[in-house]
């Protein structure tokens, strides 16, 4: 039998027999892991109100062998997100963060960096304002892409290495991983169009850690073409890319007119 302790973040729980839970979490040290808490929902358990979706706790479980599933023995919460699980546009939002997560992640490989950006994203989408949802969104999903080998260029032309830091407007292209300059576009490919202050903010936001993107946002427009562009990027890139159906409910509940 070994015993593990780490920081996880709750992902999401379910009921298990008459009084446990099976929870699925993302390990600083584990990855992606399902544990099973036993008792957990009996009303004088201690880990009653500490294995809820988006809680951020230490966790002390134990495992007979590999292949079995894991047993808390013990959970401490560090942090709990309430305002996520009390609005329906943030949960939307947290809820497409663990979306993208499942689908860059390999199973329990430890990734340090990767817990402390999912971390930092689930606080700046608790604490925000409604008009930074979509930008904490963008800014998970372009830093977890550059942490897990899929970096988009937005610098320099991927077919001729120029720099294109001070063209106006530029082109990118999904197929061949960023901006591509007018000279080297190719007609029967599709581009996006990249103005330079575009362009800026998501190269700030590829070099600053999370916790210090407060000042930036995008403008409407700026949102749906960001929003756009990485999702095709994703399409192309990505084997199983996320199905966003938080998002898609999201939509469909918005208000008309």
């Amino acid at each position: 039998m070994s015993l593990f302790k780490t920081e996880a973040i709750i992902l999401s729980n379910a009921r298990s027999g008459e009084s446990s839970l099976l929870v699925h979490c993302y390990m600083k040290d584990g990855g992606l892991n399902n544990l099973l808490a036993k008792g957990a929902r009996n009303p004088k358990s201690v880990m009653v109100g500490k294995l809820e979706p988006f809680s951020l706790v230490e966790i002390l479980f134990y495992r007979s062998d590999a292949e079995k599933l894991g047993v808390v023995s013990q959970v401490d919460l560090i942090r709990a997100y309430p305002e996520i699980s009390e609005d329906i546009k943030r949960l939307s939002y947290a809820s497409s963060l663990v979306e993208i997560l499942e689908s860059l992640v390999s199973g329990s490989e430890s990734n340090p960096e990767i817990f402390r950006l999912f971390t930092d994203s689930l606080y700046q989408m608790n604490y925000c304002h409604g008009s930074k949802y979509d930008f904490y969104f963008s800014a998970f999903l372009l830093k977890l892409l550059d942490l897990s080998g899929y970096s988009p260029e937005f610098s320099r032309c991927v077919r001729t290495g120029e720099d294109l830091s001070d063209v106006d407007e530029v082109l990118f292209s999904a197929e061949a991983g960023g901006l591509v300059s007018h000279d080297a576009a190719d007609g029967q490919e599709k581009y996006f169009k990249l103005n330079k202050g575009t362009r800026k903010v998501l190269s700030a936001i590829q070099s600053t850690d999370m916790d210090k993107l407060g000042s930036l946002n995008f403008s409407q427009g700026q949102k749906k073409l960001v929003r756009a562009l990485l999702m095709k990027f994703l399409a192309v890139h990505i084997e199983k890319p996320p199905a966003f159906s938080s998002l898609e409910f999201l939509e469909k509940i918005k208000p008309v007119g």
